[in-house]
């Protein structure tokens, strides 16, 4: 198979996205690899996925890693189509379109940040989180109804919506609860659990948030038959740069992670502190499935089955459950030292 260019300037210089740079510039050679790896097979049906990889680059990185996760699973994507995104043969077709939670007009970027963009009100953290995420949510579902809905390799088989985050600084922080509370009108409050000193996680249903003074986002999108065209969305807040630089074949790096891992009987995750040369984490760690118990065209669970997947549904009595790996991956942060320079 044939791998795209990335790395061939076709953008011009003061157009480049900084983490493009750094990845073409720095000692990434391990990182430039999976990228390349990532890309093997795709093909830019439009002619500009490199200029706007050295451009946006987000937006991009996440569709280079969806298609990575197709193959990962084994099924092919048919490329002779433009849209949606991906037309998927597998034993039960199903069509995706990706997105990303991007940051509000003139808000900071989710890169070249420092530690004075660490939140301070988690609560109104994860509620700009959620309004980032159902605007990109929206929008793909309008894209749906006029156009996608229309073409015949879309029709009558499951349309995933995949949504990464990256709407702010630190927009790894919020993890699962945006995505939860605007899918399934629930939220659960760790600052309220902290607070109070309960011994269980305070959760409660949602059925909006402000967005401001004039606006109310409605959420639980899967609560109603509104969205039954969706089947499902693909989300993670973890297929980043640091996902490039933790599967990367680099053992030699002077990196160290700190994840968080579910602890069963306890509100505190488990938390671990790796060296790179000892650290491990599979492609699709971190990446959840999030069923619509309405969907017109239902996604089988075992359409997308692996064993490092988590599934979220919802059970005949209405409760939300999940599915997923012991060592599930709910958060991941790394730290570089770099030598100083002679």
């Amino acid at each position: 198979m044939i791998e795209l260019p990335l790395f061939t300037d076709v953008a011009k210089i003061d157009a480049q996205h900084p983490i493009y740079k750094m990845i073409r510039d720095g000692d990434y050679e391990a990182e430039r690899k999976v990228l390349l790896d990532w890309s093997r097979g795709f093909e830019d049906r439009d002619g500009k996925f490199c200029h706007e990889f050295q451009t946006s680059f987000e937006p991009c990185l996440w569709e280079l890693y969806i298609h990575a996760f197709l193959k990962e699973i084994k099924v092919s994507v048919d490329f002779k189509y433009d849209a949606p995104d991906f037309v998927v043969n597998a034993e039960q077709p199903f069509c995706i379109e990706a997105t990303i939670s991007a940051p509000a007009h003139g808000q900071k970027p989710p890169h070249g940040y420092s530690m004075d963009s660490m939140p301070d009100d988690f609560n109104r953290f994860n509620q700009e989180a959620t309004i980032r995420f159902c605007n990109s949510f929206t929008s793909k579902v309008r894209k749906l109804r006029e156009r996608y809905s229309k073409l015949p390799q879309a029709q009558d088989k499951p349309f995933i919506i995949a949504i990464a985050s990256f709407d702010r600084p630190f927009s790894h922080m919020s993890a699962m609860r945006p995505v939860i509370s605007a899918l399934y009108g629930l939220y659960h409050d760790e600052m309220k659990t902290i607070e109070t000193g309960s011994p269980e996680m305070i959760s409660y249903n949602v059925d909006g948030v402000v967005k401001n003074d004039n606006v109310n986002i409605d959420l639980g999108y899967f609560c109603s038959p509104n969205y039954s065209d969706v089947s499902a969305v693909i989300f993670s807040s973890l297929a980043t740069w640091g996902k490039v630089r933790a599967v990367a074949e680099n053992p030699t790096a002077m990196t160290m992670y700190t994840t968080y891992h579910p602890n069963p009987g306890s509100l505190h995750p488990t938390i671990k502190h790796t060296q790179k040369s000892e650290y491990y984490e599979h492609l699709l760690d971190g990446l959840c499935i999030l069923h619509n118990p309405f969907a017109n065209n239902p996604l089988k669970p075992g359409t997308l089955s692996h064993e490092r997947l988590a599934q979220g549904f919802v059970r005949d009595d209405g409760e939300l459950d999940f599915e997923a790996p012991d060592d599930f991956l709910l958060m991941r942060s790394l730290m570089s030292i770099k030598p100083a320079k002679e």
